[in-house]
């Protein structure tokens, strides 16, 4: 609220505090790890910057170029290249400067090295209903971190939670309904402005209801993060991170036999749609599960076996 002056005027804020608010309600149109993302890339080409003596802002057409070969001949896949020029060109806007990057030589250079270095990004591993129930019958102990792990990885892929929701989730986001649970998403990828969702996960086969309430009555959690860290029996008041759940879901894959540097974060979620897709599932269904705008985003998540589905030979071949 602005401080009142004497006489009952409103003081009014200073243009600086204003556009210090500006810029931080900007900077709020991005979630935290887009913005972690786009400040490692800014500051990867900042470095290169100051390595050569070459202004980074504003930067020339030449430099940028200079620096997309550079990366092009460490052999930077295309994403990443592409994510830096787009964080070139952000800095550049909020500074105010026409961005090099819309420069005709800046896309020769561009398209050069799609048409040459292009290749088609990694995918991890789809964890899918049938691995998945390999990995749990090796977590069959009923130590706090076992316990932990078969809730945390089986309301990953029941719900199709990316990482980064999954371990967002506090403990009353999870609410009990008569045919399984209802997960509440506050705030995901796809729902920058917090709007929320609810996503369905039923009890059924997997029984992801029942590792959920072993969980909470082994860790006596009833409110606050629902997933924690457990070190010897004991449980941490820390929220465990995206990239701790990652490690955790690739020691408990590699135990159960599968290559962990196959296995990512997203492999249950990439898994539940793969095994929807396999057992003929709508596939409007799934993207509503997976919260997709699109139908093609989800079939980039389905592996291969969604192409042999109503294949145009069936019946014959």
């Amino acid at each position: 609220m602005p401080a009142l002056l004497t006489g009952g005027e409103l003081a009014l804020p200073s243009l600086q505090r204003l556009d210090e608010a500006a810029a931080s309600l900007a900077a709020a149109s991005r979630s935290a790890g887009t913005q972690r993302v786009y400040a490692g890339a800014w500051r990867d080409f900042t470095g290169f910057c100051d390595e050569h003596g070459l202004a980074p802002l504003p930067a020339s057409a030449l430099t940028v170029v200079r620096y997309l070969t550079y990366l092009a001949e460490l052999g930077r896949s295309v994403a990443t290249i592409d994510l830096r020029i787009a964080a070139i060109a952000l800095a550049h806007r909020m500074a105010g400067h026409d961005s090099p990057t819309a420069r005709e030589d800046v896309r020769q250079v561009l398209a050069g090295i799609r048409n040459t270095h292009g290749r088609a990004p990694a995918k991890k591993k789809a964890l899918t209903a049938d691995l998945l129930v390999g990995v749990l019958r090796k977590i069959r102990g009923r130590e706090l971190a076992e316990t932990r792990d078969r809730a945390m990885i089986l309301l990953c892929f029941g719900a199709a939670l990316r990482r980064s929701e999954l371990v967002a989730l506090d403990v009353d986001d999870v609410e009990r309904h008569r045919r399984g649970l209802l997960v509440r998403l506050r705030r995901s990828k796809t729902d920058q402005e917090g709007k929320g969702q609810t996503v369905a996960v039923p009890d059924g086969k997997l029984k992801v209801p029942a590792a959920l309430d072993a969980w909470l009555k082994a860790s006596g959690l009833t409110d606050g993060a629902l997933f924690r860290g457990c070190d010897r029996g004991r449980l941490s008041a820390e929220r465990l991170s995206a990239s701790q759940f990652a490690r955790i879901l690739k020691a408990r894959c590699a135990a159960a036999g599968l290559d962990p540097s196959l296995i990512g974060g997203h492999s249950p979620r990439r898994g539940f749609a793969t095994t929807a897709g396999d057992l003929g599932a709508d596939l409007r269904l799934t993207a509503r599960q997976m919260r997709h705008a699109k139908l093609e985003t989800t079939l980039g998540y389905i592996e291969d076996g969604e192409l042999f589905r109503h294949h145009a030979g069936d019946g014959f071949l």
